[in-house]
């Protein structure tokens, strides 16, 4: 069941084997305490801490435009959204010219849906331009509290419809030439993205060209009220991983209160059903959507809410699915910690598991 020490080939599907991914990985222990061991609270609540991550874009831009590989084109767009609003993106593709068909990827950043910015996701879009010829899309969207759940939802939907049609029209624009959704047309993000980029995927059911994958790394994806019945034994993360580094169960708690609202949505929760155990709602909502590949966190509060869906998903639905799972590494640890073992393989897994939707072998 383990391939290296961090990363698991296969599932854990026992209450055992759960609760092992949650024992801290050593190498990330020695490099969370030579950081100074910091805590998974939001430092200052949420408005500092907006403030905090905004402030750090122009440097993150500036870092990332000098180590962007030379066979790497980025370009910034701005798609208008309604009246009132337009989503910043980043276009990454290859600048080497080609007639070859380049998959059409969007990566959506996470940040809690209330902080972050598209170049969060430009490390995993750099990597598959350059494994898999693809043209990555990366959006901005409005943010919580200031814009409640579903604002985030349907301005990335908007940017999906909005490059469907310029994909359908061959018009030119945004995307290069040879950008071909036949070749795939995958929608992914990490935390908050990958949340995001599930909704997308259920309301994009009708959408031509279709959405032909999902990447779905470190979400939330199941309102602990909501937990199916036959699975509550199997919902551990959100009290064993409690005090977890980077992200915490109370800032967890905190970020998802800021993005709820008070407002009703027609977008649901997946498991938002009257009757839990009455499964025909979830398989019809979940019936026509594409493959999905996920990545875990074992040390992650939201770790069993990936590890739930994808086996609902894969046994009750009948959905294709791919998951690779990182033991004893918090939520999102290669954003903070990129040099450790886990991080590159997880980098590694990304391009695989893209590949994977993609049909590659």
């Amino acid at each position: 069941m383990m391939g290296d020490t961090f990363r698991m080939d296969q599932p854990p599907l026992t209450v055992e084997q759960i609760l092992a991914t949650g024992i801290m990985d050593p190498e990330f222990e020695a490099a969370w305490k030579a950081n100074g061991s910091p805590p998974g609270h939001i430092p200052g609540g949420i408005p500092t801490f907006q403030k905090t991550v905004q402030e750090t874009l122009p440097n993150a831009q500036q870092m990332l435009a000098a180590s962007r590989p030379t066979t790497v084109a980025e370009r910034e767009y701005f798609i208008p959204i309604d009246d009132t609003f337009s989503s910043r993106i980043v276009v990454c593709q290859s600048a080497i010219s080609s007639t070859n068909p380049s998959p059409i990827v969007f990566l959506v950043h996470g940040g809690g849906h209330c902080v972050g910015y598209p170049e969060l996701e430009l490390a995993t879009a750099r990597e598959l331009v350059l494994a898999h010829n693809a043209t990555c899309i990366l959006p901005s969207y409005r943010l919580a509290p200031e814009h409640p759940f579903p604002t985030d939802v349907n301005d990335v939907f908007a940017v999906v419809q909005y490059i469907a049609r310029q994909a359908t029209e061959k018009d030119g624009g945004i995307l290069p030439a040879n950008a071909d959704p036949k070749r795939g047309f995958i929608i992914g993000g990490l935390s908050a993205g990958a949340a995001i980029s599930n909704h997308v995927a259920q309301l994009a059911r009708d959408l031509s060209p279709p959405l032909t994958g999902q990447f779905l790394a470190c979400g939330v994806y199941i309102d602990p009220g909501c937990v199916p019945d036959r699975y509550k034994e199997l919902y551990l993360s959100m009290e064993q991983n409690k005090f977890a580094p980077i992200l915490d169960t109370a800032a967890l708690s905190q970020y998802m209160s800021a993005y709820k609202g008070d407002k009703p949505s027609p977008i649901s929760n997946p498991f938002s059903i009257s009757q839990q155990s009455h499964t025909d709602a979830i398989v019809t909502r979940h019936k026509f959507i594409p493959p999905v590949y996920f990545q875990v966190a074992g040390l992650d509060p939201a770790r069993d809410d990936s590890l739930i869906y994808e086996r609902i998903l894969r046994e009750e639905c009948g959905v294709s699915t791919r998951i690779d799972v990182y033991r004893g590494v918090p939520h999102g640890f290669w954003t903070m910690y990129p040099d450790l073992a886990a991080s590159r393989r997880r980098m590694r897994d990304a391009v695989d598991g893209v590949g994977w939707l993609l049909g590659d072998k």
